[in-house]
């Protein structure tokens, strides 16, 4: 038997079936490219979008405050993703005695927008002396904000006092004298004298010395300021720098030059010195 027209037509099939196939893959490509295609477009679209959400800021940064005195701050707030909308906000982890305040208390925000209030944060007397981290917060519900950092540093209140002081002898040229300071506290609370100065306001010459235009001024004198230790404990009442337990070395001094000028226009004259210092209650 002659088997010839089976075998033809066996690969007849087969042909076809290579054709088809190459169709189908000719066909099925170009959509897993186009699908490969749209899958990294949709995932560059994501990763570029930001969540919708609110950003703080806070500036200054940093404030200092006196004990019993307040002092403000700005707030930023700004729309993140799109959002919209009012927030509020609120500060946490001030000082014991210290207290906020914002104005206004609530803003609104617009796409992509940014809206400032005034944070005011006022202290008490008793307000702890210290540096303190706190934080402002901005949210709308669900929605909450980062905690913009912020610190207070408080500081001792400052006392009023009073200092004077004498000269201890006569002034002549080559000659030091000390001054004896006296500082008074009128509170009922102990002062921390942290500075002591001395000045030289006026040199008021004798009448004989103005008629025989004899020259006399502060620059035939020398300061010497206080040199003593820091801080000075000043009790209520008046305290000498001697009743303090300071040293005469310590004390400020006044020294007439010697100079190769006449200088008798200085005698009899009067040197009017000035007093100033600074210090905190204890």
């Amino acid at each position: 038997m002659d088997h010839r027209p089976e075998r033809t037509a066996s690969f007849h099939r087969r042909g076809v079936a290579r054709a088809l196939m190459l169709v189908l893959m000719m066909a099925v490509l170009p959509i897993a490219a186009l699908a490969a295609s749209n899958g990294q477009a949709s995932g560059q679209g994501n990763a570029a979008k930001a969540p919708v959400g609110i950003t703080v800021t806070l500036s200054p940064s940093s404030r200092t405050v006196d004990q019993g005195q307040s002092t403000t701050f700005t707030v930023s707030a700004t729309s993140t993703g799109g959002f919209t909308g009012p927030v509020t906000f609120t500060t946490t982890g001030l000082p014991a005695g210290a207290s906020a305040s914002i104005a206004p208390s609530s803003v609104s925000l617009t796409s992509g927008g940014t809206a400032q209030a005034t944070l005011t944060v006022g202290t008490a007397t008793t307000t702890p002396v210290a540096k303190t981290d706190f934080t402002v917060k901005a949210g709308n519900g669900t929605i909450v904000s980062n905690a913009a950092p912020g610190q207070l540093q408080v500081l001792e209140v400052k006392r009023n006092f009073g200092v004077t002081g004498s000269v201890n002898g006569l002034l002549a040229p080559g000659v030091s004298r000390s001054v004896e300071l006296q500082i008074s506290n009128s509170g009922n609370k102990g002062i921390a004298v942290t500075n002591l100065s001395v000045a030289i306001s006026q040199v008021v010459r004798t009448p004989a010395a103005i008629a025989a235009n004899l020259p006399c001024s502060a620059a035939d004198y020398k300061l010497t300021q206080y040199a003593g230790a820091y801080p000075l404990t000043v009790e209520p009442g008046v305290r000498t720098l001697s009743a303090l337990g300071v040293p005469e070395s310590g004390w400020p001094r006044i020294t007439m030059y010697d100079t190769p000028q006449l200088q008798d226009g200085c005698k009899g004259a009067t040197i009017q010195l000035t007093y100033s210092g600074t210090g905190q209650g204890n």
